[in-house]
């Protein structure tokens, strides 16, 4: 009986571990080598400008899989304001990308506007979210999961990340990271 409550106390352990959402001290490395993601142009949501993530070497590039839905993503892009106020380098690029298939650019535009962000909005196509969920694994297309990439000045991905990260903890990440 005492082996049996053992292994159902395993289990469980086992199956809380298998299911929590991660936290903000948690990264990963990519496990695919898809980089459709960084090459495909993205367009400005408000200013209709087109960019790609490779177009933005030679600065600290962050990526945050996102959707205007997600109240997550709106807490962390909340923190990611205030630590790009703080450090007011332009050698600091964040790109939020919604992947929700359903959402359209100009309802990206009016979320951004209205929440004060002035970094760029991007909604994602099919091919890129394929390619972010190749490289990344199908967790990055899941905003609640407050997914980010930083990708170095020389291109190199830096960290993927999920879990919300303060302020104070970007300002940190970022001016170790910006040229």
């Amino acid at each position: 009986m005492k082996s049996r409550n053992v292994v159902l106390v395993l289990a469980l352990v086992i199956v809380a571990a298998a299911c929590s959402p991660g936290s903000s001290a948690s990264s990963v490395q990519p496990s695919g080598l898809d980089a459709a993601w960084r090459s495909a142009s993205l367009s400005d949501a408000r200013t209709g400008e087109s960019f790609t993530i490779d177009s933005l070497r030679g600065k600290l590039v962050a990526v945050e899989p996102m959707a205007i839905w997600c109240t997550t993503c709106r807490t962390q892009q909340g923190e990611v304001a205030a630590a790009l106020d703080r450090l007011n380098d332009p050698d600091i690029v964040y790109v939020s990308v919604d992947v929700d298939p359903n959402e359209r650019v100009e309802d990206l535009a009016v979320y951004a506007d209205r929440s004060g962000f002035d970094w760029r909005f991007a909604v994602a196509t099919a091919d890129v979210a394929r390619s972010l969920a190749a490289t990344f694994g199908d967790q990055i297309l899941s905003p609640p999961s407050t997914p980010l990439v930083l990708i170095s000045p020389e291109g190199e991905i830096i960290e993927h990340h999920f879990g919300i990260r303060r302020a104070d903890e970007l300002v940190d990440l970022f001016a170790a990271n910006a040229p």
